[in-house]
């Protein structure tokens, strides 16, 4: 069977394989997860996941060469002090099981954390971020996937 939605959950949910199409192009072939861990283009990686992926810049990293990198956001680690990135939790969403943290990174501009729903946070907290090495996203300059070379 074939169903059609622009429901991202909606389509995860459902199917054995999703097409993901962007202007009448196909992006992405696979399964769920498939799409979800490995996008194959910059699209499809912003469009798979809730909440959806960070796309930064590649400078983020370090990576002049890398247009966009991405990272999830349960892929992000937060302490005190000492990470990559030095940030302000902007809003935090206290939602049970999960907490989800929107937060202005200097240098860099908006990321979404997401950790576990016991960490309270506040908004205006200071944060130091890390983003998980071996979860990192890299597109190309064309949006397409690059393999990370750690």
């Amino acid at each position: 069977m074939i169903y059609v939605t622009h429901d991202q959950v909606e389509a995860m949910t459902l199917a054995d394989q999703i097409v993901v199409m962007n202007a009448g192009r196909i992006e992405q072939v696979g399964a769920p997860m498939e799409l979800y861990d490995r996008p194959q283009t910059e699209f499809v990686a912003g469009f798979i996941g809730s909440p959806k992926m960070n796309l930064l810049p590649g400078s983020a990293i370090g990576r002049e060469e890398v247009k966009t990198v991405g990272i999830r956001p349960e892929h992000i680690t937060v302490s005190g002090e000492g990470g990559d990135w030095s940030a302000t939790a902007q809003v935090v969403e206290t939602l049970g099981a999960d907490t989800v943290v929107y937060a202005k990174v200097e240098g860099i501009g908006d990321v979404t954390v997401r950790l576990p729903g016991n960490i309270r946070l506040k908004a205006g907290e200071r944060l130091s971020l890390t983003p998980e090495r071996e979860n990192l996203h890299l597109f190309g300059h064309d949006g397409a996937r690059m393999e990370a070379v750690q």
